[in-house]
């Protein structure tokens, strides 16, 4: 994760811009990918012998999706806060698609999250250097309500995965 080039520009355009992983990289062991391939073995035959030779093949399915998604390596993406919305790469996000935000802390790393007003639009998180953590807070404090967040059960156990 960079944030080295942190921006501050003059208080009458509020913007603050930052270069930062798009998210955090859990290197995976030959161990990791054993555990998956013998996990869903075992889930496919029991689908298998329960339902039937459609749910074990759709759970083998899962499970490459899921090894090849572990597997991908995280962009460098330059992100942007201002008066007019959130930049992430090149998608732009205007505040009215978050309720919220809130600080998580992952491991020893904090990232931002933004609650999506929508019940079934994803969520966003954020990273940066925790030296910038202060003016990037206090900049979406006065754009966005924050509000105090802990990790939900889905994302401990994404966390436990190395995923």
């Amino acid at each position: 994760m960079q944030n080295d080039d942190l921006q501050e520009k003059p208080k009458t355009s509020q913007e603050l811009s930052w270069t930062a992983s798009e998210f955090i990289e859990h290197k995976k062991n030959a161990t990791w990918y054993a555990s998956l391939f013998a996990i869903t073995l075992v889930l496919a035959a029991l689908a298998y012998f329960i339902a039937d030779i459609v749910a074990g093949i759709m759970i083998i399915i899962a499970a490459l999706l899921f090894g090849i998604t572990a597997n991908r390596k995280p962009r460098e993406l330059t992100y942007i806060i201002s008066n007019s919305g959130l930049t992430v790469g090149k998608k732009k996000f205007t505040y009215n698609s978050f309720k919220s935000f809130s600080i998580v802390q992952e491991g020893g790393v904090q990232s931002i999250w933004f609650m999506p007003s929508k019940r079934f639009d994803p969520g966003l998180s954020i990273y940066f250097a925790p030296q910038d953590g202060q003016k990037i807070v206090d900049l979406l404090g006065t754009l966005i309500p924050y509000e105090q967040k802990k990790l939900d059960p889905i994302d401990k156990l994404m966390h436990r995965l190395r995923f």
